[in-house]
């Protein structure tokens, strides 16, 4: 019964949220990163200029991750806004809920969805970035490199993706606004992290949220490394993760005890 609640918010959530239009959006991105790079290496800004150091596929196809993160998260963040909200104000959580099956699984199944969906989106972008970075730069890394230091970054990225969604889902449910859902998303995302700036001063900052999500932090692999190091002194990989999981947990468990006890169907 799960696998078939899963088919059929793919099947909603490839054609409400305009998939392949976004994919199409990506690719076209894409593209015109590797036309404004290769610009900048080849354009002559005169003798004074600093040079620009050439970018290799692996440095391509990591700028493209780090690039188009934001719009995947955007992404997956309308997919489980829209299936919740989108399905309240056109009625139809009511037939779906008519069905055997339990709430906590019609909400388990849009959140893993999105969560599918944001994952294969990232690989999808390493790989055509990485056969872009290669066709159009130097492949100047090994294969096994390669897939290894994308394989990474995705790894590093996805608690932090796992942890707004589970945000949006939260607000999804709580006011059933798709503009207030969304926004406050956004600010967190980028306004947040402004404001946390001026917390760092503060030992107890390291239990906020905001300065758990940055795990490339903790990474050795030098294409990867951002900070040099944690925000604070003695933060590790395991504490921030936990820190994740404790966040997305009670973001998570609030929604799905209200969902239950919620009168949906009137």
């Amino acid at each position: 019964m799960f696998l078939s609640l899963l088919q059929n918010e793919w099947i909603k959530t490839y054609y409400r949220n305009k998939f392949m239009v976004f994919s199409i959006i990506i690719f076209s991105l894409l593209l015109f990163g590797v036309g404004a790079t290769l610009f900048f290496e080849n354009y002559d800004f005169g003798e004074n200029a600093v040079p620009v150091d050439p970018v290799g596929s692996l440095g391509f196809a990591l700028g493209a991750l780090n690039s188009m993160s934001v719009f995947v998260l955007v992404f997956s963040v309308v997919i489980i806004i829209s299936s919740i909200v989108g399905e309240y104000k056109s009625g139809t959580m009511k037939q779906l809920l008519i069905r055997p099956i339990s709430r906590t699984q019609v909400l388990l199944s849009k959140w893993v969805v999105a969560f599918i969906v944001s994952l294969g989106m990232f690989v999808a972008i390493a790989a055509i970035g990485l056969l872009l970075g290669a066709i159009f730069f130097s492949f100047d890394t090994s294969v096994i490199e390669a897939i290894s230091t994308l394989g990474l970054w995705i790894l590093y990225n996805m608690p932090a993706l796992f942890f707004y969604q589970a945000f949006a889902l939260c607000l999804a449910v709580l006011t059933r606004s798709s503009a207030l859902s969304l926004s406050s998303v956004i600010v967190l995302y980028f306004v947040g992290n402004i404001v946390f700036m001026f917390l760092l001063e503060f030992d107890w900052s390291r239990f906020i949220i905001l300065a758990n999500l940055s795990l490339q932090d903790y990474s050795s692999n030098v294409h990867l490394q951002v900070a040099g190091g944690p925000l604070l002194e003695g933060m590790t990989l395991g504490f921030s993760l936990t820190m994740i999981a404790i966040y997305s947990f009670v973001l998570l468990l609030v929604p799905h005890i209200i969902f239950k006890k919620r009168d949906v169907l009137s």
